[in-house]
């Protein structure tokens, strides 16, 4: 009578494999994911700062040249920085009752902190 062996489950060499097939994958995909987050972090910033930047402005010529708080009816302090409503970010708006002269809207922390100015073109500072 024969023996039928049946082979059940895989052997420890071609796990080793594919677990090194897996970390090295990791090890390429990981930093790419990592920049998107930032680009896209970039890209977040900037549109909330041409946003707040339309509403300054809006604010700015609608009340005598002293724009107002997002969502309120406070005056704004020119050169005080303040917080959007997502609370991440920071903006600054120097103005006098004929113009804005400076803006700039500032979030993250440490090695991610991104700021954007407003220089002519909206900037994007990492």
């Amino acid at each position: 009578m024969k023996k039928i062996l049946t082979k059940k489950g895989f052997t420890l060499i071609e796990l080793i494999v594919v677990i090194a097939i897996l970390a090295i994958l990791a090890a390429i995909l990981i930093p790419s994911i990592i920049n998107y987050i930032d680009e896209a972090n970039g890209a977040k910033l900037q549109a909330n700062a041409r946003s707040e930047y339309s509403r300054v402005m809006l604010s700015h010529a609608t009340t005598n040249g002293v724009p107002t708080l997002p969502n309120s009816t406070t005056a704004m302090t020119s050169a005080t920085p303040y917080t959007l409503a997502d609370n991440t970010t920071s903006c600054t708006t120097t103005f006098t009752t004929v113009s804005i002269s400076a803006f700039s809207c500032t979030t993250g922390t440490g090695a991610s902190l991104k700021t954007v100015t407003l220089a002519g073109n909206f900037q994007v500072s990492p």
